[in-house]
């Protein structure tokens, strides 16, 4: 097929290349067969409600909507599922859980009740606070699913009934990349015990004329044990009181949804993962053509994994205080298979990269490699969408605004010192401030902070060429008006003249104004605070 130039720039991005590949995919992986044409191209993404919510589980979503709009701009008939996988077993109780909910752990999340009694169970409680902001980082009107209520519903019985008659077929698709194989007789169903409710306890003996026999005993998770009861029983699996094990309930999702593309973290990629079982058992066994993965790394924080006994949890009511959905969006887009590892002291870096990419989407700002250009564009355009709203100041300036003066009118008055405020933007420039004072309060490291000082510091020690260098500051501010530029470069010719090293001259400014070593940028902070509240101090040294 023979494209455009600009269709090849925008193969670049990688939702396109994976759009390219589903549109243009004729067989299937695993057997000889053609991919059937599809009504309606369908993006799965998905949920464990079994833990905390935070934004590295919003990864999957954002990048599923990715693929979701380059299919939408392919001009093909899509839509984004997202599924709430609420049969999984609670593993752990979180700190804010109580402690005797630890008689809960095995019991699939959905029959756990709610700490607080406010919703019907704690997979509820979970779904409706991310619900809550969900909306916020998908614009997409997703379809909602609960595995809970398929199962209940009937929905997935006929993927149940072929799985269970070609459970032998699934065993050896599974001892193919086992080490410690399966036995015959595998059953890929788990029951829920009509006795203790637990489900990850249940261990299936046999299946007779469609009903499963099973114990509830004791399993083993890697750091705690699920209680079995003890209790043998009998389950009917189409009676939707159970699950099949995730090594083929994937591939039943896959072809019950019509799925063409999931995401799913890089530890999938290793051909004995489940993404790879489940797409032979989609195939060979459902008859439905794998989808194309989209793989990616997950969210690390200051380097190590979220963890709630870390105390590291970012939620996404959190990145909302401190950042615009689409800056995690874009975040998360940027590479897939590069390690995201987020740091609070490094916003005002992401925030500028996104500003960068903003400037070139908009078209302020023009670079000589165009593939690369465009490529920034389609990053841009992807997670943030056509209609955008500059914010007016960076976000480093808005940190250092909004610790000059407490009050709007403060802020105001050292933006039109430096030529930063524009009234047609005042709600945006706010908003970024607003978010810049969060950050200040809960996460920027100390360096970052600062008080501007009354007066000069008692016990500051300056030596005689640094406060000449001072004064002549104090001369320059009397004598003409400057900008950020012209006032940088008077600083070296300042140091220059006095023979007073750069690093002595701006430690001493800073020393005079912050009583600390360090601050933002010496020229636009003297610009912003005032050249009459600098004067004074420096005239006091």
């Amino acid at each position: 097929m023979k494209q455009t130039n600009e269709n090849q720039e925008k193969e670049l991005f990688w939702a396109d290349q994976l759009a390219e590949k589903i549109i243009n995919r004729k067989k299937f992986h695993y057997i000889d067969k053609k991919v059937p044409k599809f009504d309606v191209f369908t993006v799965k993404t998905s949920a464990s409600l079994s833990g905390v919510l935070h934004i590295g589980r919003l990864s999957d979503t954002i990048r599923g909507e990715s693929a979701y709009r380059a299919l939408k701009d392919a001009k093909i008939k899509a839509k984004l599922i997202w599924v709430a996988e609420d049969m999984d077993p609670l593993r752990k109780v979180p700190k804010n859980v109580p402690k005797d909910f630890e008689k809960y752990i095995g019991m699939a999340v959905t029959d756990v009740p709610d700490p607080d009694g406010n919703y019907k169970s704690y997979a509820d409680r979970f779904k409706s606070e991310y619900f809550e902001v969900l909306d916020e980082f998908v614009t997409t009107k997703m379809e909602k699913f609960s595995m809970r209520e398929e199962y209940k519903k009937g929905k997935f019985n006929k993927y149940i009934k072929k799985i269970l008659e070609r459970a032998e077929e699934i065993r050896e698709i599974q001892n193919k990349y086992r080490t410690n194989k399966l036995s015959k007789g595998f059953i890929p169903w788990k029951p829920i015990c009509d006795n203790c409710g637990k489900i990850v306890t249940t261990k299936v003996k046999e299946i007779s004329n469609g009903v499963v026999k099973y114990q509830c005993k004791d399993y083993e998770f890697e750091t705690r044990t699920a209680k079995g009861c003890g209790h043998k029983g009998e389950n009917d699996p189409l009676k939707g009181n159970g699950k099949l094990l995730w090594k083929s309930e994937w591939a039943a999702q896959w072809a019950h949804w019509k799925v063409i593309a999931e995401g799913a973290g890089k530890e999938y990629q290793v051909p004995n993962s489940a993404f790879w079982i489940n797409a032979e058992i989609v195939e060979r066994v459902l008859s439905f053509p794998m989808p194309e993965p989209i793989f990616y790394e997950h969210l690390m924080i200051d380097g190590e994994k979220m963890s709630a006994s870390l105390g590291n949890v970012v939620y996404p009511k959190d990145w909302l205080e401190i950042g615009p959905a689409e800056l995690l969006k874009f975040f998360y887009n940027k590479r897939l298979m590069k390690t995201r590892s987020f740091s609070w002291k490094d916003l005002s870096k992401l925030y500028d990269d996104y500003d960068t990419h903003m400037d070139v989407f908009l078209g302020k700002v023009e670079l000589d490699n165009k593939k690369e250009e465009q490529h920034m564009k389609r990053l841009f355009e992807i997670s943030c969408g056509k209609e955008i709203n500059p914010a007016g100041i960076t976000f480093s300036h808005a940190t250092m605004v909004a610790q000059i003066g407490p009050t709007e009118e403060d802020m105001i008055r050292s933006m039109e010192k430096t030529g930063h405020y524009d009234k047609k933007m005042h709600n945006a420039i706010f908003e970024r401030i607003n978010k810049a004072k969060v950050w200040l309060e809960k996460y920027a490291p100390e360096d970052v902070k600062f008080i501007v000082q009354e007066d000069v510091p008692k016990g500051l020690k300056l030596s005689s060429k640094e406060k000449e260098a001072l004064h002549l500051v104090v001369k320059a501010l009397h004598e003409k008006k400057w900008n950020e530029k012209t006032l940088f470069e008077e600083f070296y010719n300042i140091c220059k003249k006095v023979e007073v090293k750069n690093t002595d001259f701006f430690r001493a400014a800073y020393n005079v104004l912050l009583n600390k070593d360090r601050g933002p940028k010496l020229a636009p902070f003297i610009l912003a605070l005032g050249k009459e509240k600098v004067i004074e101090l420096f005239e006091k040294v």
